[in-house]
This record gives structure tokens, sequence and C-alpha cells, in this order.
């Protein structure tokens, strides 16, 4: 896995070894990028669910403000953060925590990703919890990666893009669903 654009471009990014992790593959981190970007540069991120933090970390080499990265898993926190410091950039905090107390701050965001195991409910309650608190700026994006069985109905009214990629979906919501 690599950084795909911008200052480190071409760094291989350290993945967990956990079964559980599975990081977005090159193609399609490629993909959601050519949608976001011109939302990335002096954007703030947050990475939730990071594990290897692939997506966030291409956001830091592509320009962003802030990069937040989320996990509860203290082993994959501190690969991350240890790869981070190699970079010598200070556009990130790393937190290692459940997804709802990271959830828990009054600060917003211009693009959150979401990319928890597929088996969970876990994106559609962090969803719900970041409509609720209003963590997502006027013109902010969540992008969500699941697989094509997992039903996102309870979304459609915010969804305003959706790519599939074999059996890996990617919505992309925002506060209102926009023309096409």
């Amino acid at each position: 896995m690599r950084i795909i654009s911008g200052k480190f471009r071409g760094k291989t990014i350290p993945s967990p070894k956990e079964e559980i992790v599975k990081p977005t593959l090159d193609r399609i981190k490629e993909n959601i990028f050519n949608i976001l970007q011109f939302k990335v540069a002096n954007s703030e991120v947050l990475d939730l669910f990071a594990g290897s933090g692939a997506l966030g970390i291409e956001c830091i080499s592509r320009g962003a403000e802030l990069v937040t990265f989320v996990d509860n898993n203290k082993k994959n926190t501190a690969m991350l953060e240890k790869f981070l410091k190699t970079l010598g950039d200070s556009h990130f905090e790393v937190k290692t925590c459940d997804y709802y107390d990271a959830l828990k701050t009054s600060k917003k965001f211009d693009i959150i990703f979401l990319d928890p195991p597929y088996d969970s409910d876990l994106a559609e309650m962090a969803i719900g919890k970041i409509y609720k608190f209003g963590l997502l700026k006027e013109d902010g994006i969540i992008v969500w990666e699941h697989s094509f069985e997992k039903d996102n109905k309870k979304f459609a009214h915010k969804i305003f893009d959706t790519r599939k990629y074999g059996s890996v979906v990617v919505d992309f919501l925002g506060k209102e669903k926009t023309a096409e």
C-alpha cells in the first residue's frame, strides 16, 4: 500500500497485521481522491476507524490542514503514529479510543472517512451521531466504504454519489442530497 499523490507520493504505508484491517485498495483510493481532489487542500479531516490510516495519510500528502486519526486498537494507532512522525509533517493527531468517544467533539470537519469492519453496524451508528452532533461543515462530505451487501437506504437522502468496485461500495454523503 502506498501514498498515490502529493508531497509524500510513493512512500509505503505500513499495514496492521490483524485480519479485521482491510486497507483501501490503491485503485479505489485513487478514485475517491479524484472525486475529492478540490476539497482536500486546507481541509480538516476525520479518519474514523483509521486502521492503517491510508485515507487520512493521503489527505496529509495532498495538503490537508489537519487530519485526526481514530482507531480503538492501540497497536494500530502506535504503528500509524510512528509512520506519521517519519514523514516530518505535523498536520495530524492520533487518538486511541472508541468511535463514539471521538465523535463527542465540537470540532467540525470538511471530510469524514468511515471504513469500519464491513460486518458491523458501526458506520451506520457513526453516521447517525455525525449528523446528530452536527460534525460536518457546510460543504462537508462523509466517505463511507462498505460491502455491496450493506443496506444504505437509511441515508439515501444524504447520498450524492455512489461508486461500485467489485464487492466494495463507496458512498459520498453530504448535508443534503445535491443535484447531479
